[in-house]
């Protein structure tokens, strides 16, 4: 008996596994949440750390030396000599001031590590709002193509039932199918536009593809915040990559500082104490002087020069490039906001007004169904468009926020 409930346990279908439950999650939280698993800002966060290190290594002491001397090796064929053992510490010091230009240089190293990772940080939030308004778009598209197919079928019974009273021609019916085939192909489309929005905003998210997402931020234009040339001027002063290429300029200024430091003379201070009169212990003191070293210290200064050129040309590109996308980013955002307010002031109440009174003549008999459908395809066409100048509304508000960032 037993051997055959263990067959039955061991032949029986495992448990199926549970589906995880939809994350709700808003625009904001999907930003922070990228912030937290993407792979490519924790490195970034590792490159900062990484910077703080190199800038104690450049900046410390070189190592001391511990020296041994034996004198008196006593060859065969030699005469006998007295044999003596020194012992020595040995410390070089770079010229005073060396080691502090390089641990100036290394904290404005750990400043553009920082800026490369708040660079990083807006771009990223950039593509997940873009993303996530995009499958809200497509989730909108979606709702309103199954509200359409509702009121088709609403047309159709009306037809129909005209129809069975000779009041309309089977020609109108066969539009109506038509008409209905065509919105449920749109619709298809439409779901699987759908999915791969979805799944861009889990790959960005950090997510596996079949986690379900429950966005709960809204598809509505985001209220106007203070004057353009204001945020302009703000985006200006705080862009992360304006900031990185004067910090690079900083840099190379230090580097050119250190190239001229490198001409000065390093010492070195021992201390030494003989095995037989340890009452001689003394001190020694070294020089070490790029004598023969001339065309080395051209080298370095040349390229500290160079470094620091081209650190004043990319400036002058950065400031050009990041304008340029800025003001576009902002006239996008101006058009946009255009469009939204011709959809507002007229478009959606007219077309809706329009197209009720439409339904009320029709089931009265005063418009056939091919008036009907031209109404209902202009009523369609107006929501879409509206919810889509939404959708690059806030697109174009996502964008300003990094535009110019992706300078390199």
């Amino acid at each position: 008996m037993s051997f055959i409930i263990f067959l039955f346990l061991l032949l029986s279908p495992g448990t199926p596994e549970q589906t995880p439950p939809p994350l709700p999650i808003s625009v904001d939280q999907a930003v922070e949440l990228a912030f937290r698993q993407n792979p490519s800002l924790l490195a970034l966060a590792r490159d900062i750390e990484a910077a703080r290190g190199q800038t104690r290594v450049d900046s410390a002491l070189p190592d001391a030396e511990l020296g041994l001397e034996v004198a008196g090796m006593n060859f065969p064929g030699a005469g006998t000599v007295e044999q003596e053992t020194s012992l020595g510490l040995t410390q070089f010091i770079p010229f005073p001031g060396k080691l502090k230009l390089r641990a100036r240089a290394g904290r404005v190293a750990e400043e553009e590590a920082v800026l490369r990772l708040e660079r990083a940080r807006l771009l990223l939030a950039s593509e997940v709002r873009k993303a996530y308004y995009r499958s809200l778009f497509q989730q909108k598209t979606v709702e309103i193509l199954l509200k359409n197919l509702d009121l088709l079928e609403e047309i159709q019974k009306n037809a129909v039932s005209r129809y069975a009273l000779s009041a309309v021609p089977y020609s109108d019916i066969m539009r109506l199918k038509l008409e209905m085939a065509r919105t449920r192909n749109d619709l298809l489309e439409a779901q699987k536009e759908l999915a791969v929005s979805r799944q861009e905003l889990a790959r960005l998210l950090g997510l596996k593809d079949d986690r379900e997402l429950l966005l709960t931020s809204n598809l509505e234009p985001a209220p106007i915040r203070g004057q353009q040339e204001e945020a302009l001027a703000r985006r200006k002063e705080l862009s992360p990559t304006l900031r990185l290429a004067r910090l690079r300029r900083d840099r190379a200024e230090l580097l050119v500082r250190l190239a001229d430091k490198s001409r000065l003379p390093d010492f070195s201070l021992g201390l030494f104490s003989p095995s037989k009169k340890l009452g001689a212990t003394g001190f020694s003191f070294g020089l070490s002087y790029p004598l023969f070293s001339q065309k080395r210290l051209a080298g370095e200064k040349m390229l500290a020069e160079a470094e620091k050129q081209k650190a004043d040309y990319e400036i002058q590109a950065a400031e050009r490039f990041f304008e340029s996308r800025l003001r576009k980013a902002a006239a996008e955002i101006n058009q946009s906001r255009e469009q939204l307010r011709i959809f507002e002031e007229s478009l959606l109440q007219d077309s809706g007004a329009e197209l009720e009174k439409a339904l009320q003549d029709y089931r009265l008999g005063k418009i056939d169904s091919l008036n009907l459908l031209d109404l209902y395809r202009g009523f369609s066409l107006v929501h879409l468009e509206y919810y889509r100048a939404i959708y690059l509304y806030q697109a174009a508000l996502a964008e300003f926020e990094a535009a110019g960032e992706d300078y390199e």
